[in-house]
């Protein structure tokens, strides 16, 4: 695979994506694909994933692309819109790049693909730690969203030379909204997984898959290593949910009693990348 060395971003000028162009400018030569111009000093190119020809404009020359535009669960939308704007976009995405020449797509899933962010009682992990082997049995729309775009992803692994990565981050904190989140997990009687992942761990993620080399597709969690609770993992869970499910490797909660539901081995183990955070940390620093 030809060194990647021109990168496009879709939807650069969000929250997120200001983490991700920062972290890419370092490494990459960036341009920010979106509605507007975001807050970040790099190339700019307006851009709709709703508009294929727009797409394809602004992949032209591209190396890789990385595609962050889409309609966030927090956004509280029509579910019809989830399904049009990020399953209808993505397609836009994958199509012109493959169009256009493009050799890696590095897609934004999320944990909801997997479902078990939906609270469902009758969708809980099946097993600790979560990881991408778990069954994927999502019913809302923005979930099901993510699910089908990471389906979209290898169909054009199979039918075309680009590479496609999928990266599903966990609720994603950064400082500017990390009080909102404490507010949200510490509500009594929360009846929640507590993940999370910074933002800048996130980046460092995107950048990860876009250097690995020589994989052609996969799908990973970006999570923290900890949980955003100060007690172990196994009591919370027990205490809310009953009967703990199969332990995959009880060994993980052992050694670090306040192991994250979600694992990230695979990302560590195939793409190098290794959370940084301390939610114990961040909540002294941040708040």
């Amino acid at each position: 695979m030809a060194t990647i060395r021109k990168v496009v971003v879709t939807g650069g000028s969000g929250r997120v994506g200001t983490y991700v162009l920062r972290e890419l400018m370092a490494q990459f030569d960036v341009t920010n694909a979106d509605l507007v111009a975001g807050r970040v000093d790099t190339r700019y190119v307006q851009a709709d994933v709703m508009n294929l020809d727009s797409l394809r404009q602004a992949f032209k020359g591209a190396d890789a692309v990385v595609h962050l535009a889409a309609i966030d669960f927090d956004w509280k939308a029509a579910p019809e819109k989830y399904i049009d704007v990020n399953v209808r976009g993505t397609w836009h995405v994958l199509q012109a790049a493959a169009e256009t020449g493009v050799s890696k797509v590095v897609l934004c899933s999320s944990i909801s693909a997997c479902g078990l962010s939906e609270m469902r009682p009758d969708w809980r992990p099946q097993s600790l730690q979560v990881d991408e082997r778990h069954e994927c049995r999502p019913v809302q729309a923005y979930s099901v969203s993510k699910l089908v775009m990471e389906q979209m992803g290898l169909s054009f692994v199979h039918g075309s030379n680009m590479d496609v990565i999928c990266l599903r981050p966990l609720a994603v904190v950064m400082p500017e909204s990390f009080a909102e989140y404490v507010k949200f997990v510490e509500a009594p009687d929360r009846n929640w997984l507590f993940y999370y992942v910074t933002a800048a761990d996130v980046a460092r993620g995107f950048r990860a898959a876009l250097e690995v080399e020589g994989l052609r597709y996969g799908t990973f969690f970006l999570s923290a290593d900890d949980t955003s609770r100060p007690e172990p993992t196994l009591e919370w869970y027990r205490s809310r949910f009953g009967e703990l499910p199969e332990l995959n490797n009880p060994r993980v909660f052992k050694q670090q009693p306040r192991a994250s539901i979600f694992s990230s081995a695979k990302a560590r183990d195939l793409l190098g990348w290794t959370p940084t955070s301390d939610y114990l940390e961040l909540r002294k620093t941040w708040l």
